[in-house]
């Protein structure tokens, strides 16, 4: 399936990673940004409360390193995404005046 001419384009989350598989529509709002970072920072809070009623001690390297690896790449995620929401506000602020 091709993308039409009036597809958006794409923006990855990630411009100074070569090959950033993962990114938002380049005609996105700044709220739909804040939005999308704000449930990836609500998922590692999730995730954080999660391991913090476990017995650590009992979770295996596997398991515990993927939790940790998910950590990272939400909040990574998440940054990315606030700095297109800024990004976002200043260039909506720019288009009003």
């Amino acid at each position: 399936m091709h993308p039409s001419d009036s597809s958006p384009s794409f923006t990855p989350l990630h411009s100074s990673e070569h090959n950033c598989l993962l990114g938002f529509r380049s005609d996105a709002k700044a709220i739909e940004l804040y939005d999308a970072a704000t449930l990836r920072q609500n998922a590692v809070l999730d995730l954080l409360c999660a391991l913090s009623g476990s017995d650590l001690n009992s979770l295996a390297y596997e398991p515990m390193n993927g939790c940790i690896q998910a950590i990272r790449l939400l909040c990574n995620d998440a940054a990315a995404l606030y700095s297109a929401a800024w990004d976002g506000v200043q260039r909506e602020a720019t288009d009003a005046t």
